[in-house]
């Protein structure tokens, strides 16, 4: 495990990307059917911008958008069992995750938001968009994919299928071999060694349970209704790679107008790989609201 002494000595920009939330005045709790979710709250007002990480992150991977939670409402999110937030041996299907969203935007009293989802994030989002639709002004999708799900006995089967195959292969030792495999394929040449190593050791200390039953809950939710479509703002930054524009236009079947920002020769952490182009998109956006 790393040490607070280990960590305080690698690089200055690894230390403010990936601080121990633990020390933060903005640190909140929300209760979350009889548990706890950790998130950090900037700026008052009844609108923010909420930040919502990926699998087996936790908030701290937001550390980078300092500019913008400095300068906007924003909320920084612990999803359940992640980061500083309780974390139950559990089922974690996306409406479980969605309703820890709900929790710390009431908890802050923030009436709607900006959602901003990276990876898992985007799905839960969507999630999130489905289950309090009143409640969302717009939506940013980092390296994410959404998409609705059929209507339909045969995808339940198969999907079942596939999550018990996906559970076999994050259990055990060789679970936690393969896990790091998958770490390691996230990244790219722009993602400093310092980093990578802070982005391992975040992900791997995510318990096993909640590491497997994130990407294996199936969901209760009813299926989305046909042609259901959210028509606020939304934007797409995602990793050029095979097959981006087409995923970017199914997407665009849910959010009518979905913008797509490509960035070549990037890994999957964009918003820590460059994180001056990241946040001038994102204000970007924010600012044509």
């Amino acid at each position: 495990m790393m040490t607070r002494r280990t960590f305080a000595a690698i690089l200055p920009s690894a230390l403010k990307a990936l601080a121990d939330p633990a020390e933060s005045e903005a640190s909140r709790y929300a209760p979350l059917e009889g548990y706890r979710v950790h998130y950090e709250s900037y700026g008052s007002g009844a609108e923010a911008v909420v930040f919502i990480h990926g699998w087996t992150c936790d908030l701290t991977f937001w550390r980078e958008q300092a500019p913008i939670y400095e300068t906007h409402r924003s909320l920084l999110i612990d999803l359940p069992g992640h980061g500083l937030s309780d974390k139950p041996m559990v089922p974690y299907p996306m409406e479980f995750f969605a309703r820890g969203i709900e929790a710390a935007v009431l908890d802050a009293g923030v009436e709607r938001a900006v959602l901003v989802g990276h990876s898992l994030g985007g799905p839960i989002a969507y999630t999130f968009i489905r289950m309090f639709p009143e409640q969302v002004k717009a939506l940013v999708l980092v390296d994410a994919t959404v998409s609705a799900t059929p209507n339909s006995t045969g995808f339940r089967s198969a999907q079942q299928a596939q999550y018990q195959h996906r559970a076999q292969s994050l259990i055990g030792p060789a679970g936690e071999k393969y896990f790091l495999a998958q770490i390691e394929s996230m990244f790219s040449s722009k993602l400093s060694p310092s980093l990578r190593a802070q982005v391992r050791a975040k992900m791997l200390a995510t318990p096993e349970w909640v590491r497997v039953a994130a990407v294996t809950s199936q969901s209760e939710l009813d299926p989305p209704p046909p042609g259901e479509s959210f028509n606020f703002p939304a934007l797409a930054i995602q990793a050029a790679k095979k097959g981006t524009e087409e995923r970017a236009a199914a997407m665009r079947s849910i959010f009518p107008k979905l913008r797509l920002e490509k960035w070549e020769n990037s890994g999957h952490f964009l918003m820590m790989e460059d994180p001056a182009r990241f946040n001038r998109s994102l204000e970007k956006f924010l600012s044509a609201l």
